[in-house]
């Protein structure tokens, strides 16, 4: 089944929130709407393209490694001990996994640019990136019956 939403019409159901998936708006949007979960300091750590290819690296090398249970719901306490593994410090693995966090709960995951770009990731085009992205933030989930 396809679904194809109107934002528009949809954002005084759901109360979406919809941002362009730059670092700085990104950022902008977790401090403003989830400060608790993802303050300053921390999207000042990460929202950028250095820590982006840091998250990237690990993120995919646990994905190989097979360190999540369900791939499409990787778990923090997963990714945790991966890192554990892997030798990295505790302080850094706390960082870690509140992006994991922060990958789950915007949207923004291993392949995010920061760019407001799609990561092109066909292997049978030459172009870098793909399409304009947003991140798109329900307030209220609706549930589709078929």
């Amino acid at each position: 089944m396809m679904v194809v939403v109107d934002t528009e019409k949809a954002a005084p159901i759901t109360g979406v929130a919809s941002v362009s998936a730059t670092f700085e708006n990104v950022s902008e949007f977790a401090n403003r709407e989830l400060p608790k979960e993802f303050s300053k300091s921390f999207t000042d750590l990460t929202m950028n393209a250095e820590y982006q290819k840091k998250y990237n690296e690990l993120f995919s090398a646990a994905l190989q490694e097979g360190a999540f249970k369900n791939k499409w719901k990787p778990s923090e306490n997963e990714f945790s001990a991966y890192l554990e593994r892997s030798g990295v410090d505790s302080d850094s693995i706390d960082v870690l996994t509140n992006r994991l966090g922060m990958h789950k709960t915007i949207g923004n995951n291993q392949y995010y640019e920061g760019n407001g770009l799609t990561k092109n990731k066909s292997e049978q085009s030459d172009k870098k990136y793909g399409v304009v992205e947003t991140l798109n933030f329900e307030r209220k989930k609706l549930i589709f019956k078929s």
